[in-house]
């Protein structure tokens, strides 16, 4: 129910997002924002949300989503229009919203959502120790009298 919750929430807010920047700002057809929004949602959530996010930061989950985001939207508008430069700047803008937007949502998905898996926060923080002996570095005062 919690996964269902979440999809409810990025799927509304990425609508709303898409709306007034493709839709106000790019006039693209409704049904090709809720194209873009149901693609951006479903592969975002597997990828991004239950698969990158538990195992990595959150800021490594944003730069993803910016990523995939910039990249679904730019294929998706180059395609259905014939101006590629509108296309990238429309792309690029959406991507920095749907950036700032999964900011939010990531903290919303590891306090209710993330929260009974278990994550593998133990990995970020491993230190690694190297061991060092007294034959790596060797006392050149020995070295100068076993020469004599």
């Amino acid at each position: 129910m919690q996964h269902v919750k979440a999809l409810i929430i990025k799927a509304v807010a990425t609508f709303v997002l898409l709306f007034v920047i493709l839709g106000i700002g790019f006039d693209v057809s409704f049904g090709n924002i809720l194209a873009i929004t149901f693609l951006l949602g479903i592969i975002s959530y597997i990828l991004g949300d239950l698969l990158l996010l538990p195992r990595t930061s959150n800021t490594t989950a944003i730069i993803s989503d910016f990523a995939l985001a910039l990249l679904l939207t730019w294929f998706y508008l180059a395609n259905i229009t014939e101006n590629d430069t509108n296309a990238f700047i429309a792309s690029l803008i959406t991507a920095v919203g749907v950036a700032l937007f999964e900011a939010f949502f990531h903290r919303y998905m590891k306090a209710n959502v993330l929260n009974n898996v278990e994550t593998n926060e133990k990995l970020n923080n491993v230190r690694y120790q190297t061991e060092a002996s007294e034959e790596l570095t060797p006392n050149r005062r020995e070295l100068d009298k076993e020469e004599r």
